[in-house]
């Protein structure tokens, strides 16, 4: 047990609006996720980031990272299926990528 991130990759169809799926996965998607200790963790941190394809352009794709604290196996999960219904009518691709913890890191304000 101990603190990494569980990735996961989210594609939307074509014909679903990338902007509104942003804007619904931080507005209402995040607030509704548990982040109380549940029997194999906790959620300690969200986030969700955008694709950009080679010319710039924003893709359809995104990777969601869940910071957890406990077993490998664990994932978010939902305290509301209002929100749970909502994020399905996306049809957005779910594949999860796996558990992962940093063991090398750099930034620019590092030595």
């Amino acid at each position: 047990m101990g603190d990494f991130q569980i990735i996961h990759k989210i594609t939307l169809p074509k014909n679903q609006d990338a902007d509104a799926f942003a804007t619904f996965m931080r507005d209402e998607y995040f607030p509704a996720v548990h982040k109380g200790p549940t029997r194999i963790g906790q959620v300690t941190g969200l986030e969700l980031s955008r694709g950009i394809s080679e010319t710039g352009e924003d893709t359809q794709a995104f990777i969601f990272n869940v910071g957890f604290s406990g077993m490998s196996t664990g994932n978010a999960r939902l305290d509301d299926k209002e929100v749970q219904h909502k994020f399905d009518a996306f049809e957005a691709h779910v594949e999860r990528l796996g558990a992962f913890s940093a063991v090398a890191a750099w930034n620019e304000s590092d030595p």
